[in-house]
Order: C-alpha cells, then sequence, then structure tokens
C-alpha cells in the first residue's frame, strides 16, 4: 500500500518511529498508542496528528507518554489539529504544519446542558461576563457625562441616576448566569493551563510564558485557525514539511481531512530494503523489523478505509490508560 510505504521508508531514512494518530483524543487512543511503545525501533519518534479535539487528561497522557519513551517527538500536523491536539502539541521538540495543517486555541469544550451532543466553549461564560462589565462601565461613563454637561445636573445627582441606569440594564443579564457553571468555565480553563504549563516546563517550546496564556484565552472561537506563520507567534520551531515528509503529508491528506469518531492509531515499522540504510543495520535490526511488521498488518491496512467507516469507531473515554514505568 502506497501510504504505508511511503511511511515506512520515512521511518528508515529519518531513523524515526512513525505513528499515525487520526480521529478523538481519547483514553482509547491512548491505550492503544501506549502498547506501541514496546515496539519501538529508535530513540526519535514522528506523529502524525489529525483530530479535532477531545479529552485533555488523555492528550496530556499521550504527550507525557511520548516523552518518557523518546529523546526528540516531531508532531505532523496534516489537516486539523484541534483544541485537545493542540495541547499535546505544546509536548512536541518541533512542529511541522502543512499548507493545510492548522492548530487551534486551547479551548476546552463543556456539555451543554440538557443537550446529548452539543458542545461549548469554557470561554463562553468568561468572555461574556467580560462583555457585561465593559458595557456596564461604558453605559455609566456615557450617562454621567450626557447628564453633567447636556443637562448641567450635579455630579452627585448625575452618578446616582448613570448608576441606577447601569444595574438596570446589567443586573437582569448577569442574574441568569448560573454560578456552577462559572465554576465550570473556570475549572476548564484552569485544566488548560496547568496541562499546558506541565508539558512545557520540560520541552520549552513555546516562545515565552505569554504563549500560554494567548493559546486559552486570546483567540475569539474554538475553531480559529492558527495556521504555520500563526504557529510560528507561539511555538519555537515551527517549519514546513521537507521534501520526505511532504510525500507522506501528500498521500495520507486523504484520511486526515475528516478526523472525527474514534481513533485510529497506527505504528508504522520502517522500511528494511530502503537503499539509504546502512548494510550492517539491515543485518542486525533485520528480524525486530519484520517482527514488528507481521505483527500488525490488519491495522495498517486501516490506513486505506473510508473515512467514514472509520467515523463509526467508538471512542472509550472511560477505560482506565496503561501506566508507562514513571506513571507518566
Amino acid at each position: 500500500m502506497a501510504i504505508v510505504d511511503e511511511i515506512a521508508k520515512l521511518s528508515a531514512r529519518a531513523k524515526k518511529d512513525c505513528y499515525v494518530y487520526v480521529g478523538g483524543i481519547s483514553r482509547k487512543g491512548y491505550r492503544e498508542i501506549s502498547d506501541y511503545f514496546r515496539e519501538k525501533t529508535f530513540p526519535e519518534a514522528y506523529l502524525f496528528l489529525a483530530t479535532y479535539g477531545g479529552d485533555p487528561d488523555a492528550g496530556f497522557r499521550i504527550a507525557r507518554g511520548l516523552r518518557h519513551h523518546y529523546e526528540k517527538l516531531t508532531i505532523i500536523v496534516p489537516s486539523y489539529c484541534k483544541s485537545a491536539g493542540t495541547l499535546l502539541a505544546i509536548g512536541a521538540d518541533e512542529l511541522v504544519i502543512s499548507d493545510l495543517g492548522e492548530l487551534g486555541p486551547l479551548d476546552m469544550q463543556l456539555k451543554k446542558p440538557d443537550e446529548l451532543f452539543d458542545m461549548s466553549s469554557g470561554l463562553d461564560i468568561t468572555q461574556a461576563m467580560a462583555f457585561l462589565r465593559t458595557q456596564s462601565t461604558d453605559i455609566l461613563k456615557s450617562t454621567l457625562v450626557d447628564l453633567k454637561v447636556d443637562l448641567e445636573v450635579t455630579t452627585k445627582l448625575s452618578a446616582e441616576i448613570a448608576t441606577k441606569m447601569a444595574h438596570g440594564l446589567v443586573s437582569p443579564i448577569y442574574a441568569q448566569i448560573d454560578p456552577y457553571k462559572i465554576g465550570e468555565s473556570q475549572r476548564a480553563i484552569s485544566i488548560a493551563f496547568a496541562y499546558g504549563k506541565r508539558l512545557n516546563d520540560k520541552i520549552k517550546n513555546l516562545k515565552s510564558d505569554d504563549s500560554l496564556r494567548s493559546l486559552v484565552l486570546d483567540y475569539p472561537s474554538h475553531g480559529f485557525v492558527i495556521d504555520r506563520k500563526e504557529a510560528s507567534n507561539v511555538f519555537k520551531n515551527v517549519r514546513a514539511p521537507n521534501e520526505m515528509e511532504q510525500v507522506v503529508v501528500d498521500e495520507i491528506y486523504d484520511v486526515c481531512k475528516n478526523p472525527s469518531g474514534g481513533p485510529l492509531v497506527l505504528l508504522i515499522p520502517p522500511s528494511t530494503d530502503d537503499d539509504n540504510l546502512e548494510g550492517n543495520e539491515n543485518a542486525e535490526n533485520g528480524t525486530d523489523r519484520e517482527s514488528a511488521q507481521n505483527s500488525s498488518p490488519e491495522r495498517s491496512g486501516e490506513l486505506a478505509a473510508e473515512p467514514d467507516a472509520r467515523s463509526n469507531q467508538g471512542s472509550d473515554q472511560g477505560s482506565q490508560p496503561v501506566s508507562d514505568p514513571e506513571g507518566e
């Protein structure tokens, strides 16, 4: 199969293990990628990542697991890498974003009350309250000035009238905000900050302390596009794919263009007959690689599956993760 062959060649030439993760970030995906860690060949790894987001806890575990097993991690983004995918990207030494690739804000999603599948941004309430605060201040100022200057009302009386007017206009809206939702929203933001900080403390690929804050708070919507140029304002090491990587990106794009549903997780073994491999390496590693290639031919075949077929796979959010030796 062309996709698997090209990934295997890239793995052999770059001397990096090549992982593919397409779909929601979940505990199921973490468990599957953890199983592949036992088959590692090289000290460095690629992760081809396409996701609309998912469970931030699982995203953190995947990033920490990869960091535990590999000295260097390069994440390649062929299409979408949103929300929890962006959290995972903080754990990479290097981000390779294709022309069609994009990250998204580190925006944790909350379940809408009385809705089965609909989600809302963790920033919705925070941004609404910030807007109301700005509006109430503007109402107070403009009313105070109008009364004082235009109607020549005393400052004390103008202030009393302006305060009552601002209160009367804004308080009914504030009354509709559930304090429990405020707490839930703040907790989601705190989770994003805490996980992002822990990953960046080790890798330090974010340009500054403000970069994490920017990813969490500064973008106006969950779907906001962070392309390669925008990402270079936030991360230190961002680049376009090189020639070898671009070949794989072109081949894998159709699999990655709609990364919904349960995750497809694969480790593609390196090619054993590539011209760029040294003969000695083939002799030493051929047996192990042949064993790895034969271990999961069915899984490699899933790369040829239609995206719609893969999207019907379920995700197992409640399963317990496989622990690595250091609990990461």
